[in-house]
């Protein structure tokens, strides 16, 4: 829009920016590494924008780089909104207050929203014990499979062992 107020040549994140302080955004959504270029490339100015909360996803979110965004952006939380496309947006939320710190590598994908499950399951679909690794799964508000794909959708949707007298459900594997 050429009567546009931020002129074209700024950089994204100063775009972003600008365009968070002219509409007074409290909550914005973005990829965690769109959100550590506004952290290295504002520097503490940024923090003085009306954000109350960040959300990410789309990637996975270093401890590195959350702990830079909260000591440069100074956002008072940070949501982690974690899922594959396959279980229809966002099963699990993870969430950082101001300060929070984390001993793993990547910020945490939470717990399950609303009817959702996740399971952490061994090569036998037994539960893992805290801390054992295992392979992730996730149950409730699943896609139906892959379109023209039978043998994709066998192997990626699975019976759920542990409601298999409500009807059975699926997993996402």
């Amino acid at each position: 829009n050429p009567d546009d107020s931020v002129t074209t040549t700024a950089r994204p994140v100063e775009r972003t920016a600008a365009e968070i302080e002219r509409h007074g955004i409290t909550i914005a959504c973005f990829t965690p590494g769109y959100l550590t270029q506004m952290a290295e490339l504002l520097g503490e100015p940024a923090s003085r924008l009306p954000i109350r909360s960040y959300t990410v996803g789309g990637e996975a979110m270093s401890r590195a780089n959350l702990d830079l965004v909260q000591a440069v952006l100074k956002p008072p939380r940070i949501v982690n909104g974690y899922g594959p496309t396959e279980t229809v947006i966002t099963p699990t939320v993870g969430i950082a207050m101001a300060g929070e710190r984390f001993d793993a590598p990547y910020m945490p994908i939470g717990k399950p929203v609303g009817d959702r499950a996740a399971y952490v399951l061994d090569a036998e679909l037994q539960l893992c014990p805290p801390g054992v690794p295992g392979e992730l799964y996730l149950a409730g508000g699943l896609a139906r499979g892959y379109l023209g794909r039978p043998d994709a959708s066998a192997e990626r949707f699975v019976a759920d062992p542990f409601h298999e007298g409500d009807g059975g459900g699926r997993m996402y594997r």
